[in-house]
């Protein structure tokens, strides 16, 4: 029996049945997709004004008002492409799950480990679209680096006043902690900045510790209740790594910020656990920071050269006999107007 190579339509229909991780990032902030068909992603970052239209006699010619310029911007994503083996000597053999003394044909094996491979395959490049989405948010940039790659910073410009770090016994839970003033004043200068809302807070385990053991906090926060009763609790559950916690108000309903807490972690390339965000990080993110998915073209001639977020394909070696999958993205997570989105350390250690 042969077992063929399977083509670049079997590939993506293999691959869109698997299932994928959540990610809070990604799917909250980054709803647009954009692909370029060239192997930079490039866009324009419009400076913003809050002049005053001027006065003048109705009798007299209108006053010309100078135009906003903007900036254009372009990066050239760093490109990911996982690679495996389809061995056919180990298609004789059990695999994991497998009932014992072997169910399956090699035929079935060969079709399991192809599967296997591209799950593995998309899983790990989701999880880095997921990783860039974190890392755009909470930091304003990401540092991508790797084997044979040089490291580079990619930096959106968020404002530098929209990073700030609690020290002494300014740190929550200290003496003189003002979690509602440091998050009062962060909200200010990124709405002054961006022209647009905070509306959600995201906090790791222990700042949201600190922040709601605060009385005036707890004036607030709606029910004074750490898990919310309201539809949004099943937004978070105990398979994913963050939990909508409640709502923080001002009297009269103003000012609300939704608060959710969020862990998590992954394995970097020497197999380290690595948390996504530290404990103590508060993000405050608002619906103005315009998150877009942007992917580059693939450089394969059997991708035609098109842009693509995943394109996965197969190749046979003859001596020795080994078939090998590989899935290819060039991702950049770009958030369209990243001072709508602050972090504050609120306690170090």
């Amino acid at each position: 029996m042969s077992y063929d190579l399977y083509g670049t339509t079997a590939l993506l229909g293999v691959i869109r049945k698997v299932p994928i991780e959540s990610s809070y990032w990604l799917d909250n902030f980054f709803g647009s997709q954009i692909n370029f068909d060239t192997e930079d992603i490039m866009f324009d970052k419009v400076k913003s004004y809050r002049r005053m239209a001027p006065f003048v006699s109705p009798v007299v010619q209108g006053r010309v008002m100078k135009s906003r310029g903007y900036e254009t911007v372009s990066f050239r994503p760093a490109y990911t492409k996982p690679k495996h083996i389809v061995d056919p000597n180990k298609m004789f053999t059990r695999l994991a799950g497998e009932g014992l003394g072997g169910t399956l044909s090699p035929g079935a094996r060969w079709n399991a480990a192809v599967a296997d491979n591209l799950r593995e395959e998309k899983e790990s490049i989701y999880r880095l679209w997921s990783w860039m989405a974190a890392m755009a948010i909470i930091h304003g940039e990401v540092t991508v680096t790797g084997e044979d790659y040089p490291t580079q910073v990619v930096n959106f410009g968020r404002h530098g006043d929209l990073t700030e770090t609690l020290a002494g016994t300014a740190r929550w839970g200290e003496a003189d902690a003002d979690p509602l003033g440091d998050v009062q004043n962060l909200r200010k200068l990124a709405f002054q900045h961006s022209g647009s809302p905070i509306t959600r807070l995201t906090m790791g385990l222990e700042a949201f510790d600190r922040f709601f053991d605060d009385e005036d906090v707890q004036k607030l926060l709606k029910d004074d209740i750490r898990t919310s009763k309201s539809e949004l609790s099943a937004i978070g559950s105990t398979d994913t790594p963050y939990e909508y916690r409640g709502v923080l108000q001002g009297y009269n309903g103003q000012g609300r910020l939704e608060i959710f807490t969020y862990n998590e972690q992954y394995e970097d390339a020497d197999d380290n656990t690595v948390d996504m965000m530290s404990t103590y990080d508060v993000i405050g993110t608002g619906n103005g920071l315009r998150g877009t998915r942007c992917f580059g073209a693939i450089r394969d001639r059997r991708a035609g050269l098109q842009p693509s977020p995943l394109f996965p394909k197969m190749w046979d070696n003859e001596d020795p006999s080994v078939t090998y999958t590989m899935s290819q993205s060039a991702p950049l997570m770009v958030p369209g107007n990243p001072d709508n989105s602050f972090r504050l350390v609120s306690y170090t250690p």
